[in-house]
């Protein structure tokens, strides 16, 4: 018996680390204004800007992070910007982290669960969620 409880670990070990890779990946947003790439830093999932459908400002410079309440951070260019941060998989879901929207400069909580190839992606003021709205982001082939 403690043989095959042994085996059945070395068997689903490896099935943790595929429930982990669902949410890497790219995903573009409902309103399909951007691409976001999401990755992986040891435990931790996070997530940046890799493409925008309006990249540029009206004068043809990169498009940048002009609402961003921090007057130093409003220059900087939104590809490659990490609007993800923090999140840890727990069971099905991705919680703890946070989401900035650079359309206006805010920061909210932030918990994922991906199904199939949507990933529902809640942005809140609360850390329950109970304060927010979920968006539905899809995934990238």
């Amino acid at each position: 018996m403690k043989r095959f409880f042994i085996s059945m670990i070395f068997m689903l070990a490896p099935l943790a680390a595929v429930f982990a890779q669902d949410v890497v990946g790219k995903w573009k947003l409902e309103d399909g204004s951007a691409i976001v790439e999401v990755y992986q830093e040891g435990d931790v999932f996070n997530g940046k800007i890799v493409w925008l459908k309006n990249p540029t400002e009206a004068d043809g410079s990169p498009a940048v992070d002009s609402n961003n309440p921090d007057a130093k951070l409003r220059s900087r260019q939104l590809i490659g910007l990490n609007m993800l941060s923090g999140l840890k998989q727990k069971g099905g879901e991705y919680s703890g982290g946070s989401i900035y929207d650079p359309g206006n400069g805010k920061t909210y909580n932030c918990s994922m669960k991906v199904e199939g190839d949507t990933l529902k992606v809640r942005g809140s003021l609360d850390k329950r969620g109970l304060l927010g709205r979920t968006m539905d982001w899809f995934r990238v082939k």
